[in-house]
């Protein structure tokens, strides 16, 4: 049974190295060829809720043309979901399928699309990790991530799945409802990601700064309206209380004030920008996401250009643009 991890960050680089030390036949694909480098002469760096292990795992930057993998689990970041489905698409067998435990939504639709409904599973992890560099990954928190089938079956594949994670040591749960518990997640990460990004803060401390914990509620509140017009029944009573409790007694960095830290583009698209344009298909205003997502933007596009870009001479620039139009108002 061959196992091929799209995106080999710190969920899928944790997850399909205590995979293979378990004994499963993983294989890693990244871009980051540095990453890939590392580790196939050294092994990859497992660190965190775990403990800390050296594992060695196959990995690499391509995937061939060759039909291969029985499963595929996809833990890209969203900005990159199709090519990562195309990349299924290109090595998986007639009769394999493909697994996601992406942030966000829209990834199960995008692996349908190009790979069919037929040979996708949905998933969500309540798991948290980082990359700390090239060959060296931290799963930072340990807890149940949960998988399904999108018809609610409890299909003899899903436990397969299942049983290679439980074999490497990994809590899991088979959701019948597993859309559900995606939209959940979801709702989690609009509530928190994007506000630690913009602040800079982990997630424990902005709850205790009294305006942004208010600002954090009317995130939720219209995160909720929206989950009641698409008709979406949650398991949790009292999802505002889960969010604020997840926020208020853990202290960890989200993955997307990781990107923003390091000069890389966020899945703010696929998290608050989704709830924005499903706010619009169903006629809810959403003004405090509509703010967060715009301050969130710029501070992105200045972390990307203090890492990567040299410093901007803003005298040269203003000289240059002195005459150019003002953006339309809006």
């Amino acid at each position: 049974m061959k196992i091929a991890v799209i995106g080999a960050g710190g969920m899928g680089g944790s997850f399909g190295a205590l995979m293979a030390q378990a004994g499963l036949d993983v294989t890693l694909i990244d871009t980051w060829a540095e990453h890939v480098d590392t580790i196939n002469r050294d092994g990859l760096l497992v660190e965190g809720a775990l403990g800390r292990r050296q594992i060695n795992v196959s990995a690499t930057t391509r995937s061939n043309e060759t039909e291969w993998a029985d499963w595929v689990i996809t833990f890209t970041d969203s900005n990159a979901t199709r090519i990562a489905a195309e990349s299924a698409k290109a090595i998986i067998k007639p009769n394999g399928a493909a697994v996601t435990l992406q942030n966000g939504v829209g990834n199960v639709e995008t692996l349908v699309e190009v790979l069919g409904q037929d040979r996708v599973l949905g998933g969500s992890s309540m798991c948290s990790a980082a990359v700390i560099g090239a060959g060296h990954v931290a799963l930072t928190h340990s807890d149940f991530s949960s998988i399904g089938e999108l018809d609610g079956v409890e299909s003899e594949r899903v436990k397969e799945l299942a049983g290679f994670f439980e074999q490497a040591g990994l809590q899991v749960k088979i959701d019948p409802q597993i859309t559900v518990k995606i939209w959940s997640k979801f709702l989690l990460n609009c509530g928190i990601n994007a506000i630690c990004a913009v602040t800079g803060m982990r997630t424990g401390e902005v709850t205790r700064i009294p305006e942004i914990n208010a600002f954090m509620d009317r995130i939720i509140d219209e995160a909720l309206a929206i989950t009641k017009a698409k008709g979406i029944t949650l398991v949790d009573p009292d999802v505002r209380k889960t969010i604020k409790t997840a926020a208020h007694y853990r202290f960890n960095k989200p993955s997307m004030l990781q990107h923003v830290t390091v000069g890389r583009r966020t899945e703010i698209d696929a998290i608050n920008g989704a709830l924005i344009r499903e706010g619009k298909a169903h006629g809810i205003a959403t003004p405090y996401n509509e703010s967060l997502v715009a301050m969130l933007k710029g501070r992105e596009q200045k972390r990307i250009r203090d890492v990567h870009e040299p410093e901007l001479d803003y005298d040269a620039w203003e000289s240059k643009i002195a005459d150019d139009a003002l953006p339309p108002t809006t």
